[in-house]
Parts: structure tokens; C-alpha cells; sequence
């Protein structure tokens, strides 16, 4: 009879080189997107989420503001979603959700708040949220 010592190596060996990949996903995220840009019209702070998506965070001189969000599961092949508030009164108007980099037409929808904000209350509050939250974690100089 055979003892089950082969399938225990076949499967210790498959975890070490997923754990290996999984770290090596997310040292490359970290070195890439946890950076800060910033001159006289902007200031970036991009930072990352779980092991493949980040966020970027834009607050421009005139105090409007973008945040893109990368899929925490890859943001070449997953969705994306740019949140702007247009005139810095810290409210989000329009969000422009995006497919996954590899299609063609990836626009999958722009919700603008003056027409859309009733039939996506969740989308906007969460946004407006994340909005409010990233201006008081990344202080700009630019809005104080």
C-alpha cells in the first residue's frame, strides 16, 4: 500500500509557490503605487489595497479633487471606478465605473449626481465618504 507522502509534497510545494506568487503580487504593488506626486497644480498620494489594486487620490490647486479605484483584484483586468468632485465642495458629482483594461469599449457607465443620485443613493454616499475620509487623511496645502 502507499503511503500518502507524494500528494502531501505535490500540495506543500503548490502552497510555497502560491504563497511566493502572492508576495511577489504584493512587494510589486507596494513598490509601484505607494508614492506621492505633487507640484504646483496637484497633489497625487496613491497607496496600495489588499495584494494587486490601489487608489489614487488627486487634489488639484483649485481644491477638486479625483480618487480612481484599482480592483483589489488587479487593476489591468478587473474594473475600475474615477470618483471627481468637480468644484471642491467635497461632494462627489459624477463617478465613471470601467471595465477591465483588455476590453475595447470599457466604459460600463457614468453616473452624474444631479440625474442619477436617487437610483444610486449607495454608490454616491459611499463615494462621498471616501471623498471625505482621503481629505482628511492627505491634508493637501493646497485646500487648508
Amino acid at each position: 500500500m502507499r503511503d500518502g507522502g507524494g500528494l502531501i509534497s505535490l500540495a506543500s510545494a503548490v502552497l510555497i509557490v502560491l504563497g511566493i506568487t502572492t508576495l511577489g503580487h504584493k512587494g510589486c504593488n507596494n513598490y509601484f503605487n505607494n508614492i506621492v506626486f505633487s507640484n504646483k497644480s496637484y497633489q497625487t498620494v496613491s497607496y496600495t489595497t489588499g495584494i494587486l489594486g490601489h487608489v489614487d487620490f488627486t487634489v488639484y490647486s483649485d481644491c477638486s479633487s479625483d480618487i480612481k479605484v484599482y480592483s483589489k483584484k488587479g487593476h489591468r483586468f478587473f474594473d475600475s471606478e474615477l470618483q471627481q468632485d468637480l468644484d471642491g465642495d467635497g461632494i462627489v458629482d459624477r463617478i465613471r465605473r470601467e471595465g477591465s483594461e483588455i476590453k475595447a469599449n470599457r466604459l460600463v457607465g457614468i453616473l452624474v449626481r444631479k440625474d442619477d443620485y436617487d437610483s444610486n443613493k449607495s454608490s454616491f454616499d459611499r463615494a462621498d465618504r471616501m471623498l471625505d475620509f482621503l481629505k482628511w487623511r492627505y491634508r493637501s496645502d493646497f485646500c487648508d
